[in-house]
């Protein structure tokens, strides 16, 4: 059953970050960033399965066209403050269930939705996680989208070249936008998020997949619980153990032997989030049987010829275990 991410960040130099180096890792290429005068290379990442360059349809009308270099050079450039946002990131999970092709479709169609709604540009990274990440107890299907826009709206000059101007509706705080009779950032946020719902939505009915919910777990009744923060510390913790484990294994191969991999945590936060983690697999799997005994009750009723209308749901049972449609 696919699930509901849609989340968003700034990339700004506030925290240190840099729009084409952000770029230079998602796509996996290798960006020459002028401001900095250095070449940022992620040229050997693996995951990368596709990365795409999305115009406002009035610029791609125009024949207009930019390339991954250029453009986040003209984002870093459009700023001049130390502390400015160069880049607006929307992260969101692509259903397992649908064809690379369906997936990579439905995450441009979002990008070229928010380009057209804001007049920015997007740059779609489509990720899918390496077999080192599975071994380090990813899930395989988690794939996903990495789309960068910029944050000032992009407009041909008198040269018929891309340029980037006033700085894109969401980028304004909440005192600017009240001046403009807008509401605050947060329910434009929300918006967005309903809007990937809907296209998601759509693209999943093509296919008569089960839909996605962009409201929270708490509001659809799911005792679902966050996980800790990690943080940078914790985090390189982790990948280190889980380097040198790889190393032994490794070692014990070429020696002819085997080595088991420990993959319990290194630290106490990876220690409660695995706990955290188990027991939401739980919850998640009784939320799933009960909606599959609501289908599969749906199902029997339809193929019965029974008015629906007039069925009373059947009491749930907590180790009920639903049997296949018919």
């Amino acid at each position: 059953m696919a699930i509901f991410i849609a989340s968003t960040k700034s990339i700004s130099r506030g925290k240190g970050q840099s729009a084409v180096a952000s770029a230079s890792y998602r796509a996996g290429v290798a960006l020459e960033d002028t401001r900095y005068g250095k070449t940022h290379d992620y040229s050997k990442r693996h995951g990368v399965m596709s990365a795409d360059i999305i115009l406002p349809s009035a610029l791609t009308a125009a024949n207009a066209a930019i390339d991954r270099s250029e453009l986040w050079n003209k984002a870093e450039s459009a700023e001049k403050r130390k502390d400015a946002r160069v880049a607006r990131e929307w992260l969101v999970n692509l259903p397992y269930e649908l064809s690379a092709e369906d997936r990579k479709e439905l995450a441009h169609s979002f990008a070229q939705t928010l380009a057209d709604r804001y007049g920015t540009i997007a740059d779609c990274a489509i990720h899918e996680p390496t077999q080192k990440e599975i071994d380090r107890g990813a899930d395989p299907r988690n794939y996903h989208a990495h789309i960068m826009f910029t944050t000032r709206t992009a407009e041909l000059d008198e040269n018929n070249e891309i340029t980037l101007t006033d700085k894109a509706t969401i980028e304004l705080s909440d005192k600017k936008r009240r001046s403009l009779s807008m509401e605050r950032v947060s329910h434009e946020i929300k918006d967005v998020r309903q809007l990937w719902e809907q296209i998601a939505n759509e693209k999943l009915a093509e296919h008569d997949h089960k839909l996605i919910d962009s409201r929270s777990y708490a509001a659809q009744g799911i005792d679902i619980e966050p996980q800790l923060k990690m943080g940078s510390v914790a985090t390189k913790l982790e990948r280190d153990k889980y380097e040198r484990e790889l190393r032994k294994a490794e070692q014990a191969k070429a020696e002819g032997k085997h080595y088991e991999i420990d993959k319990t945590p290194a630290t106490q936060l990876g220690t409660i989030n695995e706990i955290i983690n188990e027991r939401n697999e739980l919850v998640w799997g009784t939320e799933l049987a009960k909606n599959q005994l609501i289908n599969d009750t749906a199902d029997h009723i339809i193929s019965k010829g029974h008015d629906i209308e007039h069925i009373t749901p059947p009491q749930m049972v907590s180790d009920y275990v639903p049997k296949p449609s018919m």
